[in-house]
């Protein structure tokens, strides 16, 4: 390139940025403020319109907040009585193998060649196709799960996009607060203006309070939607695992009878041991494993986090009670009362939302300690017959003595199955009432909370607006 060219383009340049710059395109909207040659007067109204960019922000990170809560982890209005409809199919059919079963071999104890082939082969696959469709039904259930993840991801609600936006807009708001409590200070340096720094620094204390229970907001839905997500896939991935098992425990004892071979029993009792033992530690493994997932999102989120765990519902009361007694006391000029006034009521709504948010948090914390407790108690229950069942299929499927043609050792093993049978039924029919009792019990609850307009989606849905009408009022200020 010649000199002269050079030149040429260097001016081009240079007019170029003067004129982006010139129109104010380089500046984001929470860059500094030129302060040095600001008189006080002109401080208290740049400090009144910060304070509304401010709390615009802070709305935009509520709002955020409240479109994530109804986006990740989403729970269908029938996903609960879906997979229950399939477990109740599946229960049904592991209860009539049962009862043949028990029917069947219950009415041979004294001479065990009286067993019929056919109904007992049926006592096998009847409860083998139900544990087929509850093993389909969880790996449907985890499939629709992933699909409703990867449309939230698709949708810009994934854990980095989303730790990433509010960490931005809170940095935006840090810069804003920055640049007012420099104004404050020259505010500060005329005496006559002392009423408006009291109200300025009580207001600066109330969005503070409230930037950090936004961010406390957002990091109770993200550590609480990645929590909800890891558990139901990790629950849904046993059952799965669970109800396979059974199945092949089921089609082994099917084939030890279509074939002759004892031997089957004892691999079927292993499929139904570890059938078992799943359904003992799936509650707390998945529970397990959902704390894993609560805590590594907690790291990824470290930056706003720390922030978060700040936040004091307390003190954002105080500072608004303060404000409050500031306003009754007159500090502020009849001009600025009617805008600070609007603005407490903002603060006002705020902790109001907060504080409901709190509460309901620790009630959803205390009723979830109790259905875990139940759950694994329920598991215990259930998978501890599994495992008895089982160890009574491998004794008479392992020990030599009982595999023979022989009269005894038939009757021993009618007897050991018969036995197995009986310990199941409970099991069975205990899963299915208690299926039952839970989706009743939160199908109640769900139309109770309905009725009082407290449902999650609800509560959502109203703050949205409110939170639309805030924005309206401040923009009018």
């Amino acid at each position: 390139m010649k000199v002269s060219q050079r030149v040429r383009f260097i001016t081009s340049a240079t007019a170029l940025w003067l004129t982006i710059q010139s129109a104010g395109f380089t500046t984001p909207v929470h860059a500094q403020l030129p302060v040095e040659n600001v008189s006080p007067l002109q401080a208290v109204e740049k400090i009144d319109n910060l304070t509304k960019q401010i709390l615009l922000k802070e709305i935009e990170i509520e709002r955020f907040n409240l479109h994530y809560t109804l986006t990740v982890a989403k729970q269908g209005r029938w996903k609960g009585w879906r997979y229950a409809t399939f477990q109740e199919m599946n229960g049904s059919l592991n209860l009539t193998g049962g009862i043949i079963s028990i029917w069947n071999r219950g009415g041979n104890l004294h001479h065990s060649q009286g067993v019929r082939l056919h109904p007992q082969e049926a006592a096998n696959y009847i409860p083998l196709i139900g544990n087929v469709v509850g093993a389909g039904a969880a790996a449907g259930e985890f499939g629709i799960n992933t699909c409703h993840d990867l449309i939230a991801r698709a949708r810009g609600f994934s854990p980095g996009a989303a730790v990433k936006r509010v960490a931005k807009l809170k940095d935006e708001v840090k810069d804003l607060m920055t640049q007012r409590d420099e104004l404050i200070k020259i505010e500060e340096s005329d005496p006559s203006l002392s009423n408006h720094v009291l109200v300025d620094r009580t207001e600066g204390r109330i969005l503070k309070n409230m930037l950090e229970q936004t961010l406390s907001e957002f990091a109770r839905y993200h550590v609480g939607a990645r929590k909800l997500i890891a558990f139901q896939q990790m629950q849904y991935l046993f059952d799965v695992g669970k109800y396979t098992n059974n199945a092949l425990g089921f089609h082994y004892a099917f084939k030890s009878l279509n074939e002759g071979n004892r031997i089957g029993n004892g691999r079927a009792g292993i499929f139904f041991v570890v059938a078992g033992q799943l359904t003992i530690w799936a509650p707390v493994l998945s529970r397990l494993f959902a704390r894993g997932a609560g805590a590594l999102t907690r790291r990824s989120t470290r930056a706003i986090i720390d922030d978060a765990e700040k936040a004091d519902i307390a003190k954002l009361q105080n500072d608004l009670d303060a404000l409050d007694e500031l306003i009754r006391a007159g500090v502020a000029s009849d001009a600025a009362l009617a805008t600070l006034t609007d603005r407490q009521a903002l603060f006002e709504a705020h902790e109001r939302a907060f504080s409901q948010q709190i509460r309901a948090q620790e009630k959803k914390d205390a009723q979830a300690k109790l259905t875990a407790t139940q759950n694994i108690a329920a598991g215990a229950f259930v998978g501890g017959d599994k495992t008895a069942c089982g160890v009574l299929f491998l004794i008479p499927g392992f020990n030599d003595n009982y595999r023979s043609k022989t009269e005894r050792a038939g009757r021993v093993t009618n007897d050991l199955l018969f036995t197995s049978a009986v310990v199941g039924l409970p099991a069975t029919a205990f899963s299915m009432l208690d299926t039952l009792r839970i989706q009743i019990r939160g199908e109640l609850e769900r139309r109770k909370a309905q009725r009082a307009g407290k449902l999650a989606s609800q509560i959502a849905l109203t703050r949205l607006r409110e939170l639309d009408d805030m924005e309206r009022r401040l923009k009018a200020m």
